[in-house]
């Protein structure tokens, strides 16, 4: 697949740089296949093929302490791709092109 096709198929948040976002690109990493995270020095880019899942228990592993979600996400996450659902206990970004996946676990 070409870095354009990747592109035109990938969805996922665009993060701060942050503790906090450090740690939910590594609970994507460790929730989902074939991530790519494109560290741009002002934010951090996250892409992964159709959907994206993300749950605030691996969130909360990777940090170590309890976090108010979706609330601490939507502060450290200015953009992202595709189209994004947020629960109190995860989130799920999908193409728009695509019907709804099933909801975040």
């Amino acid at each position: 697949m070409s870095e354009s096709e990747r592109r035109e198929t990938s969805v996922g948040p665009v993060l701060q740089p942050t503790p906090f976002g450090r740690a939910v690109v590594a609970a994507i990493q460790a929730e989902n296949d074939d991530v790519v995270v494109r560290d741009e020095g002002a934010y951090i880019r996250v892409h992964t093929p159709c959907v994206c899942r993300l749950t605030k228990a691996e969130i909360e592993a990777q940090l170590g302490e309890v976090v108010r979600f979706p609330g601490d996400l939507e502060v450290a996450m200015p953009s992202f791709s595709g189209l994004v659902e947020m629960t109190d206990t995860g989130a799920m970004w999908w193409r728009a092109s695509e019907p709804k996946p099933d909801t975040p676990r």
